[in-house]
């Protein structure tokens, strides 16, 4: 299931060469602000006319704007709050899901400290999560929510296809109450959704990783 997985999101992603995977990670590291992004200055970052970079945005799937046509999310990072969150240089970002959470260290390079919340129980999460893993997690009996979306479903609408299933619940308990309202969902534990995610990011940003 978990190779299963990982090729279904490769496949998602955008498929970028060298020069792709470069603009990617220009545009998280451009979020990293916590400002939604103009495409004119994403535009001015890569060197790119403001027209081929609209272009270029529209080619790619998992780009998000607000309704000032503001760049405010790029595959899992946005700047929109949602109940999972992370620190970086003392400023606060958002992801789409709470699995999201686990691969920020190796889209910005360092340790996180992140939270979420229990859907089941309405207990905070909260994490250490640095490039080698799960440092420390409370409640420690944490695990993750998971489904495997369609591909064509991932592409058009991650969030809505994806997103809103996946979470940390307090306890395995507490995942088989989410399972119960489920008929499609499973449960893995922070190390498999962590090296899930790694293997995901090292594979798609693979010249730069």
């Amino acid at each position: 299931m978990t190779q299963e997985l990982q090729q279904l999101f490769i496949q998602a992603f955008p498929a970028l060469d060298h020069t792709g995977q470069e603009q990617a990670m220009q545009l998280y590291r451009l979020l990293k602000t916590g400002q939604p992004v103009p495409v004119s200055h994403f535009a001015n970052t890569i060197d790119l006319a403001e027209n081929e970079t609209e272009e270029l945005l529209a080619r790619w799937t998992g780009v998000t704007f607000d309704q000032n046509e503001l760049i405010n999310g790029f595959w899992g990072v946005s700047t929109e709050e949602t109940t999972h969150q992370f620190q970086l240089d003392q400023t606060t970002l958002y992801t789409w899901c709470a699995w999201d959470l686990l691969f920020m260290p190796h889209i910005f390079g360092q340790t996180i400290q992140a939270k979420t919340r229990c859907p089941v129980s309405k207990q905070d999460i909260s994490l250490t999560i640095s490039e080698q893993g799960v440092v420390k997690v409370s409640p420690e009996d944490s695990i993750i929510t998971f489904i495997k979306p369609e591909l064509d479903a991932l592409k058009a609408n991650v969030t809505n296809s994806f997103c809103q299933y996946i979470f940390f619940v307090a306890s395995e308990a507490y995942g088989e109450q989410w399972q119960s309202t489920q008929k499609d969902g499973f449960l893995i534990s922070l190390d498999q959704g962590f090296e899930l995610g790694q293997n995901i990011i090292h594979q798609v940003f693979k010249d730069l990783t």
